[in-house]
């Protein structure tokens, strides 16, 4: 009789354990996959990082176009003589000296080294914007990969939750036959036994739920042990999407197009390194007003002086042929990295849509093979209580539907991680 209060007793402790996780659960913050994608980008630090590498490259650009225009400087001098300095017999000079001086110098050519400059630093910036959409294409993925996981492991702890209390009542039926001396004691073991292992493996799943809402959390920058409760189920209706062309596929891939761009970049610099060994020419005018060079009777005085400097590169030993090879070499790098990239992307592609249409037909086994263990589990029960099957028949049964059911949750994971998976590939994510 204390056997049977006890087991009771264990089937109410783990009835209100399950009761005051999902009632805490249910009270909690409610996510939508969308919403909580939003919450992660929101909070990303890589993404921030990502939005400062753009306004850093925008800056970049903006500071390489002033160079267009006049560049506009002011000077001012002063000394003082401490000792008597004689010009001449009688004559002596005077202790001070001061000038000040505003010039204005236009680049006229400069090997058309600036207008290289100012494009590069555009491609540049394109490619600081395409490389934070690529960060926000990983990071979303992550964050559905994330979402799902818990999805998953919130399912197998309600079914490993279900399984200790069909257990447990079979237990109970078994515990109450064995009292009227209906059945041996080995019975009683063998449900005693499977009783504890469901036990052990309903406090497995709630240790992994946990674990993954704390992740979960944290990717949002939220407390680890804040309760949340999603919104989407892993066994919501399936959105199959069409295979998309791969010409459009390379349109969208943000790290296709940095790869196009790095060779932009790449070709820029080569032009920018000729650049750098053709003519410079720079003109400008400046205003004086100051004492003179040789201060006799401290006259200030206004002079004006129009100026032109030009520079000839000559002769550097081979540099510049050296110099231009090297940059040629790194166009030829970024060609084979795309090339490259291209078949990774066509790989990448073809496998992800195999992985989810494949995904998709185990789900529909799965779901047949589901109705097929409840219907067996819910026979060989009655079959054992009218004494026509051993409870061995039955455990079995209890095994089968569990496995099943467990399956079915891994098989709709495994299509969410690899439609996650495939919009990432495309470049883009379903609505």
């Amino acid at each position: 009789m204390f056997r049977i209060s006890e087991e009771a007793r264990m089937k109410k402790v783990y009835g209100i354990i399950g009761l005051l996780l999902f009632c805490t659960y249910t009270l909690a913050q409610s996510l939508t996959l969308q919403q909580y994608r939003q919450k992660v980008l929101d909070y990303n630090q890589e993404i921030r990082q990502s939005e400062e590498a753009v306004k850093a490259a925008l800056y970049t650009l903006k500071s390489i176009k002033t160079g267009f225009f006049p560049r506009i400087d002011m000077t001012g001098s002063y000394s003082y003589q401490i000792e008597n300095v004689q010009f001449m017999p009688g004559i002596d000079l005077k202790h001070d000296n001061y000038s000040v001086e505003a010039g204005v110098v236009q680049n006229v050519y400069a090997g058309s080294s600036l207008r290289k400059q100012y494009e590069a630093a555009r491609v540049q910036e394109a490619i600081a914007r395409l490389e934070e959409e690529y960060t926000v294409d990983n990071i979303v993925y992550a964050a559905d990969v994330n979402y799902w996981t818990v999805a998953a492991n919130r399912d197998l702890y309600r079914i490993s939750l279900r399984f200790v209390g069909i257990v447990q009542e079979l237990f109970n039926i078994v515990n109450k036959r064995f009292m009227e001396g209906a059945i041996s004691k080995t019975d009683v073991l063998m449900v005693q036994a499977r009783l504890k292992e469901a036990e052990l493996q309903l406090n497995t799943s709630e240790t992994n739920y946990r674990t993954a809402v704390q992740a979960l959390n944290v990717m949002m920058g939220n407390e680890a042990g804040l309760p949340v409760e999603l919104a989407d189920s892993i066994r919501q209706p399936l959105a199959v999407p069409a295979l998309y062309d791969f010409h459009y596929v390379l349109e969208n891939r943000p790290d296709y197009r940095i790869a196009q761009q790095g060779i932009e970049l790449a070709r820029l610099q080569t032009r920018l390194v000729k650049a750098n060994y053709l003519p410079n020419l720079a003109v400008g005018i400046k205003e004086k007003w100051g004492t003179t060079l040789i201060n006799i009777d401290g006259d200030k005085r206004f002079s004006t002086i129009a100026f032109a400097n030009l520079n000839i590169p000559v002769f550097y030993w081979g540099e510049r042929r050296h110099n231009v090879r090297i940059s040629e070499t790194e166009e030829e790098t970024r060609e084979l990295e795309r090339s490259k990239l291209l078949d990774q992307i066509r790989l990448d592609l073809s496998n992800a849509w195999v992985n989810l249409t494949e995904a998709l037909k185990r789900i529909n086994i799965v779901d047949s093979s589901l109705e097929i263990a409840r219907h067996n589990l819910i026979l060989n029960t009655f079959s054992y209580n009218e004494g026509k099957l051993p409870v061995i028949d039955v455990l079995s049964a209890q095994v089968t539907w569990l496995q099943t059911f467990t399956n079915v949750v891994s098989a709709n994971y495994q299509y969410k991680v690899a439609l996650a998976e495939y919009e990432k590939t495309i470049g883009g994510f379903l609505p």
